[in-house]
């Protein structure tokens, strides 16, 4: 329901809801939504963000992590369940490298490839070995070749730099792609390949991406999500489609969107708001071509609403509004087809 975007030159951007302070501004309201583009305070040094459940994590070019918004299970890592409305430092460490929000718990790496996780621990899902919430980063085993990671709703996945790929936390739609829909709440590893790229959660299911290009799907498929051509839930990686030029993809809380090579955009699974962006509100159950443009670079997909990047550094936005959190400057209409965003090149 909100969007937080950087841009070049270090700054941070926020629009959408703000009942929970997610947007970081300093104020929580329920009419306080932001339509348009905001600034986050006034640093320049802004590297990377994520979005979890009305909370968000942020790193700074200097390796500090910070956090604010919704607190209640510790999700923000400051070591108490007091929420913040403004980006707040998580501890003294300068060497974060990557940080993932779920829906209510966190993950994060560190330089020295070390794992650490907080937040709540209902279905296991910081990997610790127990469901007990934690309010502060905690080491998650002794491993110190992390390379990537994402977060679902209450699961987590992780790359190592062997490129082998470990999975922990709730797996009752076989999200984790071990074979079963058993919870596991230390990582376990998926299959035996060593070629995994890039991953990414949603909500009950996930998607990678391994070094050859090729695409793979598992967990919850009941609005075609996946990219199977049905609604059959996997408990195992099934590879999507012959294709084998696929770059990053990105998956929502119900539906996926995907970059080939070539700078297309693809998407597929829910469209209740348009948030495929394929002019309509049909699900699509294979991946489907948004548009004719090739000239796409990023894209991040939240509950109900997509943002993409294209290479000439626009912005743009399609599906749920509801709060504004496409940025368009309204709240009311769903838009169904890419829009962009302001007129910025940054």
């Amino acid at each position: 329901m909100y969007t937080l975007a950087l841009q070049k030159d270090g700054t941070m951007w926020a629009w959408g809801a703000d009942y929970h302070g997610q947007l970081g501004l300093g104020v929580t309201n329920i009419n306080n939504e932001k339509t348009t583009p905001t600034k986050v305070d006034n640093s320049s040094n802004w590297a990377a963000v994520s979005c979890g459940n009305d909370f968000s994590m942020a790193l700074k070019t200097d390796g500090t992590l910070w956090a604010w918004a919704r607190n209640d299970s510790g999700e923000l890592g400051l070591g108490s369940t007091i929420w913040k409305f403004a980006p707040t430092k998580v501890g003294s460490a300068h060497d974060w490298a990557a940080v993932s929000c779920g829906s209510l718990s966190s993950v994060a790496l560190r330089a020295d490839g070390t794992l650490w996780a907080w937040g709540a621990n209902e279905h296991g899902e910081l990997g610790l070995g127990d469901t007990n919430n934690r309010a502060a980063p905690t080491q998650v085993g002794s491993a110190r070749n992390w390379a990537a990671i994402s977060c679902g709703s209450s699961q987590n996945l992780a790359l190592r730099r062997d490129g082998t790929l470990w999975a922990w936390g709730g797996n009752t739609d076989g999200q984790l792609g071990i074979g079963d829909t058993r919870n596991r709440d230390t990582p376990t590893q998926v299959g035996d390949a060593s070629d995994w790229e890039s991953i990414s959660c949603g909500s009950d299911f996930t998607l990678g991406v391994r070094t050859d290009g090729t695409l793979w799907a598992w967990g919850a498929n009941d609005t075609g999500q996946i990219g199977l051509g049905g609604t059959r839930n996997r408990s195992i990686p099934t590879r999507v489609g012959s294709a084998s030029d696929w770059a990053a993809v990105s998956c929502g809380d119900d539906y996926t969107m995907a970059l080939r090579a070539d700078g297309t955009l693809w998407a597929w699974g829910a469209n209740d708001h348009g948030q495929l962006g394929l002019g309509d509100t049909t699900r699509k159950q294979v991946p489907t071509r948004v548009g004719s443009h090739g000239g796409w670079a990023a894209v991040s997909c939240d509950t109900g609403h997509t943002v993409a990047l294209n290479r000439d550094g626009s912005l743009w936005a399609w599906g749920y509004d509801n709060y504004g959190q496409l940025g368009l400057g309204y709240n009311t209409n769903n838009v169904f087809t890419p829009t962009e965003v302001g007129s910025g090149r940054s």
